[in-house]
């Protein structure tokens, strides 16, 4: 029987980044209707000022704010209007001490007034005449040119991925293509003698295919896509063919299964059966998900994930997704809250330990709540909120203590 020689889960990220490096991503240039959650793969640069002209942001007129300073309703200020401005109409005109432009919420504001009275506070005396009834500072209900965006200046980094508001601010900068990286193609080989997929008949002793469903779905919510998912016995020349059909079509191979000291699993001889093919990492000092294969075939990168979901759902989230975000220079966040601990938490000795917790929110603020399930309980993630990452040479937690927890999700604040 063939023995670990476990990495540190910092040992495996400076492998994992490594490979990264070695793997070039192509680009693409797409439309901006169609580049929501796609990853830039160039800085994008404002290519005007934005916006162009000064612009009112209410309906009112434009006035020299220094001559309605001492406006008031007992006091009102006297102003000729001597214009008004339509919307999408240039206002070419110089305003002048004494005048005041009526000009609509959006309209371009003329050369010489410094801010907008809103029409609330501003009486018509006569076809000419308004009385204006309170003051207003300096740039007031207005926008400068360049407020918003100045040329030049940068609009989205690269590595960064494209937000609703990021292709709304895009749009108004006049950008309609952008290069962003091609999306990350996955495969996934969930592999057991007892996976049947959902379509199947099911005998008792069999179970579904819960791995390749909620794999392809954390894929997809990051930006990547499934161009191959399978199930394949455990039988080594069978999942020799299936691996080298998922090299030809994807990026990066996930074998969901098969990572053990078991003597059907057959990841490990599968990855080290093709030419190039070598295991970088033969498992990792962290708990759940010690018995972790990552090798490489030629350039590409072939994770072997454990057998149970939420062992291989954590490893997905700590170190494929690390690769992914490196392969797209892509700034690498882990989301978290400080939280009360509400129960003991005991650790493995020489272990990285993630502990799931359940996040409560009181008056004084939020609460982790241990969660314990075994493994391959899926509930133990569809239920938490987050996982603790305690340090191999830490013998646990108690409860008390004040805990930073890494989000799985959403939590409603």
């Amino acid at each position: 029987m063939e023995f670990f020689n476990v990495l540190t889960a910092s040992e495996v990220h400076s492998i994992i980044n490594k490979l990264a490096e070695e793997y070039a991503i192509e680009s693409e240039e797409i439309h901006l209707m169609s580049a929501t959650g796609r990853i830039v793969s160039e800085e994008v640069t404002a290519p005007l000022d934005l916006p162009e002209f000064n612009r009112s942001t209410v309906d009112g007129y434009a006035v020299i704010s220094q001559e309605v300073m001492g406006a008031s309703e007992s006091m009102p200020s006297f102003l000729d209007c001597i214009n008004e401005v339509a919307m999408g109409e240039i206002a070419d005109f110089l305003l002048k001490g004494g005048q005041a432009v009526y000009v609509p919420t959006g309209g371009m504001v003329p050369e010489g007034a410094d801010g907008v009275v809103m029409i609330e506070y501003v009486e018509k005396l006569d076809e000419k005449t308004i009385l204006i009834h309170r003051p207003i500072a300096p740039l007031e209900n207005m926008t400068r040119i360049g407020d918003d965006l100045k040329e030049g200046e940068l609009i989205v980094s690269k590595g960064k991925k494209l937000t609703p508001y990021d292709i709304g601010l895009l749009a108004g900068a006049g950008i309609h293509h952008i290069k962003v990286y091609k999306k990350l193609r996955f495969a996934i080989l969930s592999t057991g003698d007892e996976i049947v997929d959902l379509e199947e008949p099911k005998k008792l002793g069999e179970i579904r295919d819960i791995n390749g469903y909620a794999l392809s779905s954390l894929i997809t919510e990051l930006g990547g896509e499934v161009v191959k998912k399978a199930i394949v016995k455990d039988h080594f020349d069978t999942l020799k063919e299936e691996t080298g059909k998922a090299l030809d079509s994807a990026d990066i191979v996930l074998l969901s299964g098969g990572s053990s000291v078991g003597t059907r699993d057959y990841t490990k001889a599968v990855i080290e059966s093709f030419e190039g093919g070598s295991v970088l990492v033969h498992g990792i000092s962290i708990k759940p998900g010690k018995p972790t294969i990552i090798g490489r075939v030629g350039q590409k990168a072939v994770f072997g994930l454990p057998g149970h979901p939420a062992s291989a759902l954590i490893i997905f989230n700590q170190f494929v997704k690390a690769y992914m975000d490196h392969l797209l220079e892509r700034p690498q966040k882990e989301f978290s809250v400080t939280a009360v601990l509400l129960g003991n938490v005991h650790s493995s000795p020489g272990k990285e330990t993630y502990q799931m917790v359940q996040l409560v929110q009181d008056e004084e603020g939020w609460n982790a709540v241990p969660f314990y399930a075994k493994s391959g309980m899926m509930t133990l993630l569809a239920k938490a909120s987050g996982y603790l990452r305690i340090p191999e040479r830490t013998e646990g937690l108690m409860k008390g203590e004040k805990v930073k927890v890494y989000l799985l999700k959403e939590v409603d604040i």
